[in-house]
């Protein structure tokens, strides 16, 4: 159960009882990013009960299920129409279906699985004849899912036209023709959520994008975009790490799966320049590498990842099956190659199985240690010694947030306008912050509470005192295999601070 499935869920479960769709009771803030991802909860949360969330998120399971495997049917179905190799398809499409960060996100809480469907749709109904219901539905579908969905019709659209250039202006004129139709029609679709939002929130644009930054400064973005296709190739980009498990940032996996990662995406994204290439593959490829572009600005974040990576191993199908139907004069050399070709699809294949049983064992330890054993307990010990009126300053808002029922006061801001106010004022540092809002209780991780003992040596000092420490790290070492242990290292300990009794406002 992901840490942000309970960010979104206290919304949901506010809306099914009653309390309207926000974070904090009274307070209207858009606190979740995808439509869809939050009334489904919802709905299935509709009666409470003590295993509420539990309950919710295996009903959210069962329809992602089935998003999921309707993706992969609709590119099945596609591909081997477009005269692919079965052995082809079968080898992509199997390790998309065994992608462990596919298959995390679309069972813990997040909306992957539907914006997989909804993007695979949009693909389908362009390579498939055109078809502007459901590239329309797809448009809408993946604006329900994401406000950022539009990007995945951009760059799948963008890919459907470029490859259609050769065939001549009144060609690509009646085609761009159609996109406009179906942004129209899928705008439609999406329009009552959007005036809907706007007069309940004040805003149509989700509180998450408006606390969420690019990583790259305003002098930085510029150079990174212009540059991203040298890199692909020469460099690096965030591309290169739509391939590799979801938190490989943390450490702990062996360091062949970073160069096997990059040059699965590098080949993903550049596969379209072959000119023996299928259409069907040939677009995904070049959305693949649109999409660089996108996943270059927005924050590397394991969980952006999963509706690009569908388009990249259709790609990887398209090249799979040039190599295995290589016509060369050299019948020995056409040969080898077609051989490499179904080694390196098995090897593909047992790669996939094996990282999914790694993240697996991984997975199942991060909820049994940290969520379950550690943050959950966190919150439910902030809910019996904390006031109802408290504030909690804190990064992680989801367990904590949803266990201790209490106004989170987050970073950067997620439900809370006050952080995003005080950041917007130039307050961009937790010491700064919290200087400003003086909340009653915070909640730090190690380098946290020494960033800001840094920077103002008094504040947790003077200011507030330790309360209580909760450390799960010997449990965490006491887990003799486990790969990616660098990401339940991240979250083994926390520190939760009270706000010295003096100092609270005067009446």
């Amino acid at each position: 159960m992901w840490e942000d499935y309970f960010i979104t869920f206290r919304a949901s479960l506010n809306l099914a009882m009653g309390h309207g769709l926000v974070f904090q009771p009274g307070e209207r803030v858009h606190s979740f990013t995808s439509p869809l991802g939050t009334l489904l909860p919802a709905l299935f949360a509709l009666g409470g009960g003590d295993d509420v969330a539990v309950h919710a998120l295996w009903g959210f399971r069962l329809v992602s299920a089935a998003a999921l495997g309707g993706a992969i049917w609709l590119a099945t179905r596609a591909l081997l129409q477009d005269g692919l190799a079965p052995l082809a398809v079968g080898i992509a499409c199997g390790a998309w279906a065994l992608d462990p960060k596919t298959l995390d996100f679309s069972i813990n809480g997040m909306e992957s699985a539907l914006l997989i469907f909804f993007a695979i749709l949009t693909w389908r109904g362009f390579i498939d004849g055109a078809r502007l219901r459901w590239c329309a539905l797809g448009f809408a579908g993946l604006q329900w899912t994401r406000p950022d969905g539009c990007v995945f019709f951009g760059a799948i659209a963008a890919a459907w036209l470029l490859s259609g250039i050769r065939e001549g202006q009144a060609v690509w004129r009646s085609r761009l023709w159609f996109v406009i139709r179906a942004i129209a029609l899928g705008t439609a679709a999406y329009l009552p959520w959007v005036l809907w939002a706007w007069g309940y929130y004040g805003s149509p644009v989700p509180h998450t994008v408006m606390a969420k930054l690019s990583h790259y400064g305003p002098s930085e973005l510029g150079p990174a975009l212009l540059l991203y296709p040298w890199r692909l190739l020469f460099g690096h980009v965030a591309l290169h790490g739509v391939f590799r498990p979801a938190y490989f940032f943390f450490g702990d996996w062996p360091s062949a799966l970073t160069w096997i990662a990059r040059l699965l995406a590098t080949s993903a994204a550049l596969t379209w320049v072959l000119p023996s290439l299928r259409p069907s593959a040939r677009v995904a490829s070049i959305a693949f590498f649109l999409g660089g572009f996108y996943v270059e600005y927005i924050p590397r974040s394991p969980w952006y990842y999963p509706g690009w990576l569908a388009l990249g191993f259709i790609a990887l199908a398209g090249l799979l099956n040039v190599a295995l139907q290589a016509r060369l004069p050299s019948v020995r050399l056409a040969s080898l190659i077609q051989r490499s070709a179904r080694v390196t699809a098995g090897s593909l294949l047992l790669l996939q199985v094996c990282l999914l049983v790694a993240v697996a064992w991984q997975m199942r330890a991060q909820q049994a240690i940290i969520e379950d054993g550690h943050r959950r307990k966190i919150g439910l010990w902030l809910r019996a010694h904390a006031a109802a009126g408290d504030r909690v300053y804190l990064e992680p808002l989801g367990y904590i947030g949803f266990f201790s029922g209490l106004k989170m006061l987050d970073y950067p801001g997620l439900s809370s306008p006050e952080v995003v106010a005080a950041r917007r004022a130039g307050h961009l540092t937790h010491a700064q912050i919290i200087t400003t809002l003086q909340p009653e209780w915070i909640v730090l991780r190690p380098d946290q509470v020494d960033s800001i003992r840094t920077e103002a040596p008094p504040l947790l000092s003077t200011n507030y005192r330790i309360a209580q420490i909760f450390d799960t790290r010997a449990t965490v070492d006491a887990v003799t295999l486990l790969p990616g242990r660098g990401y339940l290292d991240f979250d083994a300990v926390y520190y939760v601070f009270t706000r010295v009794p003096a100092l609270a406002p005067k009446a």
